[in-house]
């Protein structure tokens, strides 16, 4: 009995936190159209979710990147129960450098 009351306590927190996580880094696909290379972070923040995507793939990362370039990586859509796209923003300095698209890798 004990067992399962321990679980909860730890899995539901855990659930709710990971949501908040996917559903706060999503780069809506009009938004991401706007975004223009070369402008500065400051001039595109408003268009930016309030947080990166924390837990791109190994294959997202592994994309080359523009050297000296720092990247982050947003999601495509709300989708919490499959795989989807995602946006990848390197940055140089304080200006958008690249943007793409890392597709889902899906089976």
């Amino acid at each position: 009995m004990v067992a399962p009351v321990v679980a909860a306590v730890f899995f539901v927190p855990s659930a709710a936190y990971l949501a908040w996580q996917l559903t706060t880094s999503v780069l809506p696909p009009s938004r991401f159209d706007e975004l223009t290379i070369g402008r500065p972070r400051t001039e595109l923040a408003p268009l930016l979710p309030a947080r990166a995507y924390p837990y791109p793939s190994d294959h997202a990362r592994s994309a080359p990147r523009p050297p000296g370039a720092r990247c982050e990586f947003y999601r495509s859509g709300r989708d919490l129960l499959d795989e989807v796209d995602l946006y990848r923003l390197c940055w140089s300095g304080d200006s958008l450098l690249t943007k793409d698209t890392v597709p889902a890798v899906r089976p």
